[in-house]
């Protein structure tokens, strides 16, 4: 686009944007600023203004410094950190903003050129005016870019003999007089009248595609323009206090022909600035256009409106959509509320762009290495003061503006139809992470927000199922976790196997939307490999604190019970013999306090998952007692427990027998359970070497699905 005209930094930076700021406002909003709040609350609101440009430039030569710059301006600059989803629903906000602001200069020159008529004696519609108006200058950047700046040479010289001829002009005010006002404008009023005259930096930055040298003259452009036009406007608004009282200067709209040297030239100025403004909106929004168009933000059908036609390789097709855009607004007729959308569309635009330089500082990404480097509070403040600036103009409009920008980009994230463009979340949301888990890591862990950290193990491609959706309902929404497949052999004769089972593994788990973390591992050791990944895995630098792993008699069961007490790990061990049914019920058979309350924790996070969730599955806790005295004590135990934990749909049953009747009760019990939870039995524990597979299997032999736990940390979820 645009690879037939290449301008320098003065033509197609400074120029258009100059001329996109000093505006009509010059002659017609600044006066009355200055006599609404005295001269030096309009200095303060022009030095306020102005911060907000100021910030935005330092944020464009942070971007335009850090990529190699194409054409559409600033929707490039911003899709390239923000990706193709946000990027494209602000680009979208800043075709329509630039498109519709040609017609409010369109008219804005009508109303002018209408006066200048009723002054020789005849009356001519400003509708038709404005019409015509916007006919002609689409014509003139239709002819191409090159014409333009030729054209905007001539408006800038005129527009400075109108801006000599008011500050040669007479000076019948005191400044002393103007410097405070009592009576006036409110502050913010005013503020609000004179920002929109600062929001112009888009046009010189909206010809990146037709530029030589876009890093360098985006840079020194933008800046010389803006403090040249800040200087202007404070030089401005000084005379217009030296030149009329405060009130002549509210309440006379003609009041700057009266002060200017030849007041004729006034009049000029005025019709060439809304001209000039409005071509600069003509020249960018079909650039912006186009831009999104080779992105595909804009549907394929509608790819045609980015074809550039001609030598130079204008956007012709874009330019006519905007004239008939520009046509159809001026039709409107009442355009109060659609001008206040198009002020927010412009503020939320350059509030995201500094957004953009302040999250790429702050990500760290290692791809961004401007060459202007922008400390991250400068584009900080410009974000903020763009959306506080938004909110004090008018709350409401905001809220549409935001709203419109969520619909686009849900459109566009839903339908996934523009190009992909990588963007800066995954290295905010990495130095987010970061953070956190040096927080998480200085601060003392507490029993209140204790939460299982899992690393999963299995060996058997049979159990991939039952392993990863238990392991999906305990970690998903509230813990972390990680699972790896142990395959048997070395890394030489198990390549292609290994290949086969992770591809497996992961359209598995990507077909059933299970939010798990799969790794295959080869080892001739499972359980020195699962000691050592123990010791090495962390999140962050946070160890992990719990290992599930199946049931398989290849794995020596007391030496893995033996290290994982040795770590201080939680230990379950997940035995599947039929596999899940109906997804109704969870036993769990309480042995210790300590056990106990691991048990029903993992048991309330797998009931509260899909298909648990969906089937009201209910907990069923069953106690053994010996003494018969001691059924009813128990039971309020338990249920007190319960309350206090606030632990729903919750069943308890005590039942009378030894601790060698257990296993006959628990096959007796939970026999048609779908999932049934008991702690490491005592044979176990006070003995791991000595058959522990035989102990397990008797335990879980009339079970369908069964997890035994041995908890090490201390877990009380009656906590406050």
């Amino acid at each position: 686009m645009g690879t037939g005209n290449k301008f320098g930094t003065f033509s197609g930076v400074f120029l258009p944007s100059v001329l996109a700021i000093l505006g009509a406002v010059m002659f017609y909003i600044a006066p009355q600023v200055v006599g609404g709040v005295g001269l030096v609350k309009a200095l303060i609101i022009i030095l306020i203004a102005h911060s907000v440009t100021i910030s935005t430039a330092f944020s464009i030569s942070a971007i335009a410094t850090n990529i190699n710059v194409k054409g559409g301006g600033l929707y490039y600059l911003i899709s390239r950190s923000l990706g193709s989803e946000f990027g494209g629903s602000l680009g979208v906000m800043l075709y329509l903003a630039q498109t519709i602001a040609s017609s409010f200069y369109a008219i804005a020159f009508a109303r002018a050129v209408s006066s200048i008529f009723i002054s020789m004696g005849f009356f001519v519609e400003e509708f038709y005016i404005a019409l015509v108006s916007l006919v002609v200058f689409g014509a003139i950047v239709y002819v191409g870019a090159k014409f333009v700046v030729k054209i905007q040479y001539f408006i800038l010289f005129a527009i400075l003999i109108s801006l000599a001829s008011v500050f040669l002009g007479s000076n019948t005010g005191s400044v002393a007089n103007s410097l405070f006002v009592v009576s006036g404008l409110p502050f913010w009023v005013a503020f609000a009248m004179f920002f929109p005259a600062v929001t112009g930096v888009d046009a010189g930055v909206g010809m990146s595609g037709e530029l030589k040298d876009p890093r360098k003259s985006l840079v020194i452009g933008t800046f010389t323009a803006i403090f040249m036009t800040m200087l202007i406007y404070a030089g401005l608004a000084i005379k217009y206090a030296a030149a009329a009282s405060p009130t002549e200067l509210l309440s006379n709209p003609f009041v700057v022909e009266k002060i200017a040297l030849f007041g004729p030239l006034v009049l000029v100025g005025i019709l060439l600035a809304t001209s000039s403004s409005a071509l600069s909106s003509l020249m960018t929004a079909p650039r912006s256009m186009t831009a999104m168009v080779e992105d595909r933000v804009i549907p394929r059908w509608l790819g045609w409106l980015g074809k550039t036609i001609g030598k130079s390789n204008e956007p012709r097709v874009a330019i006519i959509l905007c004239i008939a855009i520009g046509i159809g607004v001026i039709m409107i007729g009442s355009l109060e509320f659609v001008s206040q959308v198009v002020s927010m569309f412009f503020l939320s635009v350059y509030g995201w762009i500094n957004g953009t330089a302040f999250l790429e500082k702050i990500s760290q990404n290692p791809s961004y290495r401007p060459t202007f480097s922008t400390p991250a509070i400068i584009s900080f403040y410009g974000m903020a003061a763009s959306y506080a600036i938004m909110y004090l103009f008018n709350p409401l409009v905001m809220a549409v503006a935001i709203l419109f920008q969520l619909l686009i980009f849900y459109g566009l994230y839903k339908t996934k139809k523009s190009m992909k463009i990588e963007g800066v979340w995954d290295g905010v949301s990495f130095q987010l992470l970061r953070v956190l888990l040096r927080y998480m890591e200085r601060t003392e862990k507490s029993k209140k927000n204790w939460r299982p950290t899992i690393l999963a193990f299995y060996g058997e491609e049979a159990y991939e199922g039952t392993i990863s959706h238990v392991v999906h309902w305990i970690g998903s929404r509230r813990s972390f976790t990680k699972m790896y497949y142990l395959l048997k052999g070395d890394l030489d004769n198990h390549v292609k196997e290994r290949k086969r089972i992770e591809e497996s593994l992961s359209q598995y788990i990507k077909a059933n939307k299970l939010e798990i973390f799969p790794r295959v591992i080869l080892s001739s050791d499972f359980v020195e490999t699962m000691m050592g990944l123990m010791q090495a895995e962390t999140v962050g630098n946070l160890p992990l604190n719990t290992v599930l792993t199946t049931y398989d008699k290849r794995v020596h069961l007391g030496k893995l019970i033996h290290s994982m007490h040795a770590l201080n790990k939680n230990i379950v061990i997940l035995r599947n013999r039929v596999g899940f049914t109906s997804f109704k019920t969870v036993d769990v058979w309480w042995s210790s306090e300590k056990n106990g309350n691991f048990l029903i924790l993992l048991a309330y996070f797998i009931v509260n998952s899909n298909p648990w969730l969906e089937n009201d599955a209910v907990i069923r806790i069953f106690k053994v007692v010996e003494k018969k005295e001691d059924v009813d004590k128990e039971r309020e135990q338990l249920e007190k427990m319960l309350e206090e934990s606030r632990i729903e749909n919750v069943e308890i049953t005590i039942l009378h027998g030894s601790e060698s009747h257990v296993k006959h009760l628990i096959g007796q019990n939970s026999q048609h359970s779908d999932l049934v939870m008991l702690g490491m039995p005592n044979e176990i524990l006070k003995n791991p070497s000595k058959g522990s597979d035989q102990i397990i299997e008797a335990y879980t032999d009339k079970c369908n699905v069964s997890l035994i736990v041995s908890a090490h940390d201390e877990i009380d979820f009656r906590v406050n």
